[in-house]
């Protein structure tokens, strides 16, 4: 490294620095403060679109999305933000299965506001374990109901996920449609039916679960699974969730 990049290098380390000791919350350097601290070897992130997370100098990553590169753009047209590139998927599967990697065969899974939008959330951590070596590391950001649009919304109870998990999502997806129209859209009784049923028609895929950090830590211990949680943190708009597999 030539002197120039060496003192670049330091300033924007500092100025991290600084923004950590003012306690500052955001959730860019809150993510990225996370990942140096637990996330090495080689790994995945599923669903990174425009907003990849900072992977630590020496770890490898690899996109996984339930599109292609063409397909994604033309789907996320309406939310990808003016002026930030697209990430293109190295491997299309769906984040929620990973049939395209073997067992324990990754060092870490990053899923971002990734959870929220499936509909059997036990299944899917499941195999987002599945593909970790022990002592791997499964990295999630979330979003706090309380600071977002779902706020109006009831918050996922741990036995309704369970009950999904046994019955299957399509016991409670019109519900979720109807919450996501009457809550979030403002339709009324007049509207509300015919937008439910295009939503379901569409396979929209909207936030079908909402938390809180407290609800989620709760949802976790009652889970049966391999696993130690090793950070909880709140930022703003979201919190993140470090699970280690035992």
């Amino acid at each position: 490294m030539n002197r120039l990049s060496y003192w670049a290098s330091r300033s924007r380390r500092e100025a991290r620095d600084v923004v950590l000791r003012a306690r500052r919350t955001d959730p860019k350097t809150v993510r990225e403060d996370v990942a140096v601290s637990y996330l090495r070897g080689d790994g995945i992130e599923i669903g990174a679109l425009d907003y990849p997370l900072r992977i630590p100098r020496g770890a490898r990553v690899r996109y996984v999305d339930y599109l292609d590169g063409l397909d994604l753009a033309d789907a996320h047209s309406d939310t990808l933000a003016a002026g930030r590139p697209l990430v293109m998927p190295d491997v299309v599967d769906d984040g929620a299965r990973l049939a395209a990697f073997s067992d324990r065969s990754l060092d870490f899974v990053v899923a971002n506001h990734m959870l929220e939008h499936v509909e059997d959330p036990i299944s899917a951590l499941g195999h987002q374990l599945r593909v970790l070596k022990p002592g791997g590391i499964l990295y999630l950001a979330l979003p706090r109901a309380s600071e977002c649009f779902d706020d109006p919304r009831p918050r996922t109870t741990v036995e309704h996920l369970l009950r999904d998990h046994e019955h299957g999502p399509q016991v409670s997806r019109r519900e979720h449609y109807y919450e996501c129209a009457r809550h979030i859209e403002g339709h009324t009784a007049e509207t509300i039916e015919s937008r439910v049923s295009a939503m379901e028609s569409e396979g929209l895929r909207p936030h079908f679960h909402v938390w809180e950090p407290h609800t989620f830590a709760a949802f976790l211990a009652a889970l049966e699974f391999p696993i130690s949680l090793e950070l909880l943190r709140a930022s703003v708009g979201e919190f993140l969730v470090i699970l280690r597999k035992c």
